[in-house]
């Protein structure tokens, strides 16, 4: 979706935050983690987006989901273990957010541990996880851009000199994660998100698979 607003602490997705006491600064400051050098997908343009389709879908934030999506990729350590910098991101949370309502913080903290495994606990959780996996029903050309994004986070990491090598390996592993979205029943909670996107993302990631599967994977786009 197209950017509505510019991503800072007066975005009208965060009014709801700010209204509950999360000074403006403090907002500014874990934005800051998304510029981080090493980050091609998960950057502020991902939370940008996030933020973007929850006005342009006329989906009001709590205060809660504002923050989680804020602090939901704060920490970004590539290769980092499962759950890792999920439950780093919802520390810091509680450390930036320390002096709000012990309930917001609470669920907030929750909402961003949900991420990790993209299962919501709570419906609060839906919206938030709904959000984080909207890029996948992105148009074919964005959405194998968003694959080469991720791939250049990773690709420091993967300890084969060869580029096609290395996407290969890469892109086996990125398989285990889709597949295990289209085991789900549905992979977005909410209606509206299931109304709009499932069906694209299910094609997505069945043609990425196929793409794996078939004529050898350095035939990729």
């Amino acid at each position: 979706m197209n950017s509505t607003a510019a991503l800072n602490a007066g975005h009208p997705a965060l009014a709801p935050l700010l209204a509950a006491g999360l000074e403006p600064q403090r907002v500014e400051q874990v934005l800051c983690f998304y510029d981080e050098p090493h980050r091609r997908y998960h950057d502020r343009r991902h939370l940008h987006e996030m933020f973007d389709a929850a006005v342009a879908l006329g989906l009001r934030l709590s205060a809660p989901q504002a923050m989680a999506v804020l602090f939901h990729d704060a920490i970004y350590v590539p290769g980092a273990a499962r759950g890792l910098n999920e439950a780093l991101s919802a520390q810091l949370l509680r450390v930036y957010a320390g002096r709000l309502a012990a309930p917001l913080v609470q669920a907030a903290y929750e909402i961003v541990i949900d991420t990790a495994e993209h299962v919501a606990r709570s419906g609060e959780a839906q919206l938030v996880l709904d959000l984080d996996l909207m890029r996948l029903a992105a148009p074919r050309e964005e959405f194998i851009r968003y694959s080469r994004e991720v791939f250049a986070e990773q690709r420091p990491l993967i300890l084969i000199d060869d580029d096609d090598g290395a996407w290969d390996f890469f892109a086996r592993r990125r398989v285990q994660f889709f597949e295990r979205l289209l085991e789900r029943p549905a992979i977005f909670c909410l209606p509206v998100f299931r109304e709009r996107f499932e069906a694209i993302t299910r094609s997505n990631l069945r043609e990425a698979i196929d793409w794996v599967r078939a004529a050898g994977i350095r035939g990729m786009p």
